[in-house]
């Protein structure tokens, strides 16, 4: 068998253990992001094309030469003491693509176990873990397609479930006009063992988004549509009545189509002055700002900002996401490559 057969094959399994729509989604934990720089930039950085092996766990055609050996360590502060901890290593065969192994896992803490009547039972745990295999492979010039093995495990008290996913994107990369797009399917895969005896689907989503370096400004931005494969990703609680004159009945405020849209947007930007180790960035998340605002208070809900430097051979990167007045998670990372210290 060929080695194009062999990657082809390695692309299409996936595709044989998606999940059925419909249903509530389990799993959700998948989504939430550990990279510093991707929080920094609102939530999404699926066609930032470069060494920085934190990019792959989430877009495995990222993948590339320059990461050969790269090695990160992410640490988030969530919500409600709950902590974030993510590794990802990578490395380049020649001939074969590039490989990366990547682990995040999240810790929600103790908690009391509390019976209906108020009794205490003793106390009990809550975690996610997810093990992920990427592999990418250059198919032809400036386009590269990317495939991850994600193995999910749950644990809430007694109740464990444990999924098998894959991402799958394809990215074009534009050196000489610093330009990159990626498509992006992302959670394909079903649960092997429920929570439950109902089997629950995974949050499937399709993403494409594009990347630009301004040719005279050390600046980069970046432009992500999500969930192309649902329009109405509206929050109905977030809907407001109002009282019809006429009829003196409640009625729902529709959105507006334009509105909706937007929904679907994460903008950010790199501000790397003077072409030098430090790195400046900030982004927006429509879908958080419209869903996660009060009327009364919105702040500075939906925005994100962080910074980045580099030290001697390591590379440090810090993010502050605000998701709601109650909280704006931090984010931590350190890489380095290993071929620097002579492996």
């Amino acid at each position: 068998m060929s080695k194009r057969n062999i990657f082809l094959l390695a692309f299409l399994i996936p595709f044989s253990i998606v999940a059925q729509s419909g249903g509530q989604t389990a799993f959700s934990f998948v989504d939430i992001e550990t990279s510093s720089r991707v929080e920094a930039l609102g939530g999404s950085g699926i066609a930032i094309f470069d060494n920085d092996v934190s990019l792959v766990q989430t877009t495995p055609s990222l993948l590339n030469p320059e990461m050969d050996k790269a090695i990160v360590f992410s640490f988030g502060d969530y919500f409600s003491d709950i902590n974030l901890l993510s590794f990802s290593f990578s490395k380049n065969i020649e001939e074969l693509g590039v490989f990366a192994l990547s682990l995040k896992a999240i810790n929600y803490g103790i908690f009391d176990r509390n019976d209906e009547n108020g009794y205490n039972h003793g106390e009990f745990s809550a975690n996610d873990q997810v093990l992920t295999f990427s592999f990418a492979k250059q198919l032809i010039k400036r386009f590269t397609l990317g495939v991850n093995l994600n193995l999910l495990n749950s644990n809430y008290d007694s109740y464990n479930s444990f999924a098998i996913s894959s991402n799958i994107s394809s990215t074009y990369y534009n050196k000489e006009k610093r330009f990159t797009s990626t498509f992006l399917f992302k959670n394909i895969g079903r649960q092997v063992n429920s929570y439950t005896s109902i089997n629950e689907s995974l949050p499937f989503e399709i993403q494409y988004a594009i990347c630009k370096e301004l040719a005279h400004l050390p600046f980069r931005y970046h432009l992500t549509y999500n969930s192309i494969n649902i329009f109405d990703v509206k929050s109905h609680y977030k809907l407001r009545s109002q009282t019809n004159t006429d009829s003196g009945e409640l009625e729902l405020k529709q959105e507006s189509i334009a509105k909706t849209a937007l929904r679907h947007i994460v903008i950010g930007g790199e501000l790397n002055p003077f072409r030098k180790s430090l790195s400046i960035r900030g982004g927006f998340n429509f879908q958080r700002r419209f869903d996660l605002t009060t009327t009364t208070r919105p702040g500075l809900v939906g925005f994100s900002w962080g910074i980045g430097f580099k030290v001697m051979k390591y590379r440090f990167d810090y993010s502050q996401s605000s998701y709601h007045l109650s909280g704006a998670p931090n984010n931590f990372s350190i890489a380095t490559n290993l071929s620097t210290f002579g492996f």
